[in-house]
């Protein structure tokens, strides 16, 4: 049915289960499009071991979660990777494949003429603060020359009715958010893309990939193994086939067909996990004061695990994005 995946999937087979399938595991995932690949998991595991969804709308909840071990899998942005490296001593999650690059994007009122980036300067945007909306924002506007000081920000706590009622009032002129919500906007008719995209960044636009408890991780790695297949399979699906990728995530009754469909073309499902860009990642959160200082490369080298993309792509480590 429509929800099943946020009651999870527990179906009973005639023959004896592995351990782990005799086990509930526990999957968070967040309303995004770009999430879609982690939904689809329970297509093609759902028969052989029970899986349950739990909704997150936040990345640092999610990321507590896989921590404490309340999840075993979940969607996390890859700036959780750069604060847990300089919090804990050894990583208590960690990322076995990407998901998506950009999916954060500009979106305007009608009556507001953006063409370039120096448009924007004087310009009122609405911003999600503290996660990676802002970041993207920042880290673009700084990358495209674009002084912070000239362009007014607004700041809203969470995606939701006030935002979009801001920008429908004009009392803030652009925004910049997740998808499919600017996609909103513009199926509501009240908004349009800019032709600027901010994943043109230092960081190569990295948002977020499916994270493992590390703890998990030691005594299911055939799962896992077979929940990376899953998500390579569903990203080079969706990437050649949008049309697949908007009726299955309308399936998910979160978002709006049409907001969907609109949403999919700016958006970039990446299965890689590139740990040059997490480095420079790290260097914009410390340059826009997200985090206090930059950890070292090896401390965030211990956040990806290759193993597992490489088994199911048989592309090298340099091919997943080690030399990018």
């Amino acid at each position: 049915m429509v929800r099943s995946f946020l009651v999870g999937v527990a179906i009973g087979l005639s023959y004896v289960l592995p351990a782990a399938a005799q086990e509930t595991i526990k999957i968070g995932y967040s309303p995004q499009i770009h999430d879609a690949a982690d939904i689809q998991i329970k297509r093609d595991l759902g028969s052989r071991y029970k899986l349950e969804y739990v909704k997150f709308m936040r990345y640092a909840d999610t990321e507590i979660a896989l921590s404490r071990g309340d999840i075993q899998l979940g969607t996390l942005g890859y700036a959780s990777a750069v604060v847990a490296s300089l919090r804990d001593t050894e990583p208590k999650f960690v990322y076995v494949a990407g998901l998506a690059r950009g999916a954060i994007n500009l979106v305007c009122r009608n009556d507001v003429v953006v063409k370039a980036w120096d448009d924007l300067k004087g310009k009122t945007f609405g911003v999600l603060t503290g996660g990676p909306a802002e970041l993207f924002f920042i880290d673009a506007l700084r990358v495209h020359g674009i002084n912070q000081a000239d362009v007014k920000t607004v700041p809203f706590a969470a995606p939701g009715p006030p935002l979009f009622q801001a920008l429908q009032t004009g009392a803030i002129q652009c925004s910049a958010i997740f998808e499919p919500l600017a996609a909103s906007a513009v199926a509501d008719g009240y908004g349009y893309y800019p032709p600027l995209d901010l994943a043109d960044n230092s960081f190569f636009g990295i948002n977020h990939g499916i994270a493992v408890n590390a703890e998990f991780l030691k005594s299911h790695r055939d799962f896992v193994q077979e929940a990376v297949d899953s998500v390579v399979k569903t990203t080079t699906l969706y990437a050649s086939d949008h049309q697949q990728w908007i009726k299955d995530m309308a399936e998910t009754g979160e978002f709006k067909a049409n907001a969907i469909g609109i949403g999919v073309d700016h958006v970039v499902l990446d299965n890689s996990l590139y740990l040059a860009r997490l480095d420079q990642l790290a260097a914009a959160m410390k340059d826009a004061g997200f985090v206090k200082a930059k950890p070292g490369n090896e401390k965030l080298s211990r956040y990806y695990v290759y193993d597992f993309l490489q088994k199911t792509t048989g592309r090298s480590v340099d091919e997943l994005g080690r030399s990018k």
